[in-house]
């Protein structure tokens, strides 16, 4: 029941969300608002960085806190090959993170310059690598094992495994899964399965339990190996999936390069493609973001820029705008990316230069660059953004 009513009120607050995605006052404020940006630096003894975000977009006042867990420490970039290793909650009370060398979780209150760590326990599987939240349900990927498992986020914080929600994925290896993610119903779990070129829909059951096995939409009928690394859902809930291409028959001779492909998860879980690998020509794909205005973010550490797609209307039709959306700052290395919950920046984390870059989202969908900030924070294995 209590499902029941989180979908209507979520349908109401997505077709809200509709209207706001097509209607040119969305960004009518100059000024914008303040708020946070946060980064794991995934090193040995793991933390997150604080930066408070002015309302023009620029990061001061960094500040580091300990998740009591440990992280890679070495290589990179790209070391948990994923999106979504930090996680925010919705109403900005909880920030989440994985601690990737010693399984498991931390949680952390959100104060207004501070982060209080209130949590720690086991991931449920060995190098947990992503985080989910639908209302107080909480799923981690843990890669090397491989697995998803789900726990409850209490009022106070603490993370409570739920008991047999653990389902065993498909394919072993560590870097075979790239992200785990709820739609904004809380109706579907999904996993991108980079090691079978394939996408993992669990339809969810009342009793807070993903269906023992997935519906497996798979890449294998394009004539290529795309690979699905991460993934978001716009307003409507369509889900919008990066893929790294390496050849293909879409178009029929491509370089490396990435795409984005939109898709509409039907009510038996199966994927119906709306625009399939809509490409870039930029290098290395791998993270993406969507604002309210309907603007698609790619990040392409590989050729050093940006991509920006438009959904064309509420079906989730996707246009390319910008190959490199970028240009003006030729020397960014962006992984993984966020945007704010009025829709006027991103920032992407980028372990190169060990800072975070920051751009305003004009109405129209360009970037413009508001700075680099901090270089040199980060080592090259940092991952995991936070953004509000």
């Amino acid at each position: 029941m209590k499902r029941i009513l989180l979908s209507i009120l979520l349908s109401v607050a997505m077709l809200v969300g509709v209207f706001t995605v097509f209607s040119s006052s969305v960004l009518a404020d100059p000024g914008g608002s303040p708020g946070a940006v946060y980064a794991m630096t995934n090193a040995t003894a793991n933390a997150v960085v604080m930066f408070n975000r002015s309302a023009d977009g620029t990061l001061n006042n960094m500040k580091s806190f300990l998740s009591g867990g440990v992280g890679v420490g070495a290589g990179g970039p790209d070391t948990l090959g994923s999106q979504g290793s930090l996680l925010l909650t919705q109403d900005g009370k909880w920030l989440l993170a994985v601690n990737a060398e010693s399984n498991d979780i931390t949680v952390f209150r959100v104060k207004q310059n501070s982060l209080d760590m209130v949590d720690k326990v086991s991931s449920g599987g060995t190098m947990p690598t992503s985080l989910t939240i639908s209302g107080n349900e909480v799923f981690v990927l843990n890669d090397k094992t491989p697995n998803i498992t789900g726990f409850t986020l209490s009022n106070k914080g603490d993370l409570d495994p739920i008991w047999h929600s653990t389902r065993s994925l498909p394919t072993t290896g560590t870097g075979s899964f790239g992200q785990v993610g709820f739609d904004n119903s809380g109706n579907w779990l999904v996993v991108t399965d980079k090691a079978d070129n394939a996408i993992l829909v669990y339809p969810m059951g009342s009793n807070q339990l993903p269906a023992m096995n997935p519906v497996t939409y798979s890449y294998s009928t394009l004539g290529g190996a795309p690979v699905p690394f991460s993934f978001t859902f716009d307003v409507q809930d369509n889900l919008l999936v990066v893929e790294v291409w390496a050849g293909g028959t879409i178009p029929p001779t491509v370089t490396p390069n990435g795409a984005v492909s939109s898709f509409d998860i039907k009510s038996d879980g199966t994927l119906k493609p709306i625009s399939l690998s809509v490409h870039n020509m930029q290098n290395a794909a791998c993270w993406i973001a969507a604002n309210q205005m309907g603007y698609v973010f790619t990040t392409n550490p590989g050729s050093g820029d940006i991509s920006s797609y438009k959904e064309k209307d509420s079906s989730g039709k996707l246009m390319l705008l910008s190959g490199d959306a970028t240009t003006a700052v030729p020397t960014i290395t962006p992984l993984d990316v966020g945007i704010t919950n009025n829709g006027r920046f991103l920032y992407a984390l980028d372990p190169v230069n060990g800072g975070i870059d920051g751009f305003q989202i004009a109405q129209d969908g360009t970037l413009t660059s508001v700075g680099t900030f901090y270089a040199g924070t980060f080592g090259l294995f940092a991952q995991g953004i936070a953004v509000q």
